[in-house]
């Protein structure tokens, strides 16, 4: 997953590049059954669902708000640049609903597969830092932060980080079924379905990216932009 910030004066522009977890909307014109234009998805909208998978914003919309491939994209002119590391997708209920032997816990064998790219992730980021005249790539540690959440959900006021709270189809391990009225209490939730999560979880990694020193590294987005 990508975010590319455009060096200029507090961040114009900001473009992503990655899968449903940032999807804003843009794949409602595609012809793809991958959609997420239909309620509950958008529950916090007040014009309801935009195409986002989840029941209101994403990462990408709060830095959005907050601040107001790699190569290829340097070639066209970014110079600032965020990649995050792949989440612990062992925690996703789409795996741990379907596995037999974990209970519901996160499988751990499928969490070690994320944690081998992540790992590699500093060091390539350092290189092309320092190989990319003018760049400078900051790393997005949020499989941390998603993992601590998931497994100490009281630090961050949450409840349920087992459950989505939409209803969805085959039994909680895939995406809303459309119309379906969700789970009443979803800023307790981590999970909106069974692969992308609620938008307090977004906006706290969002957050720390943006403000704190303990998921962008070695800049936040706030320090980045003043750059």
């Amino acid at each position: 997953m990508f975010i590319m910030i455009y060096a200029s004066p507090l961040a114009p522009a900001l473009y992503i590049f990655g899968d449903s977890m940032f999807d804003s909307g843009n794949n409602n014109i595609l012809p793809t059954l991958a959609k997420a234009d239909f309620p509950p998805y958008g529950a916090n909208f007040f014009r309801g669902a935009t195409g986002r998978f989840t029941n209101g914003r994403t990462v990408a919309d709060f830095i959005d708000k907050l601040s107001l491939h790699l190569q290829r994209l340097y070639k066209v002119g970014a110079r600032k640049i965020i990649m995050f590391e792949i989440g612990p997708i062992g925690c996703i209920p789409s795996i741990t609903k379907t596995s037999k032997v974990h209970g519901g816990e996160c499988v751990e064998e499928s969490n070690q597969l994320g944690s081998y790219f992540n790992r590699q992730l500093p060091a390539m980021l350092r290189n092309l830092t320092s190989t990319l005249q003018g760049s400078i790539f900051i790393l997005g540690q949020a499989n941390w932060l998603g993992y601590h959440a998931i497994k100490n959900p009281s630090n961050y006021g949450l409840t349920d980080t087992r459950n989505p709270c939409c209803v969805t189809w085959e039994n909680g391990t895939s995406t809303c079924i459309p119309w379906l009225v969700p789970c009443p209490n979803a800023d307790k939730h981590y999970f909106w379905d069974a692969f992308h999560l609620t938008e307090p979880v977004y906006s706290v990694i969002a957050t720390r990216c943006f403000n704190g020193t303990s998921v962008c590294f070695p800049k936040n987005i706030k320090e980045l932009v003043q750059i």
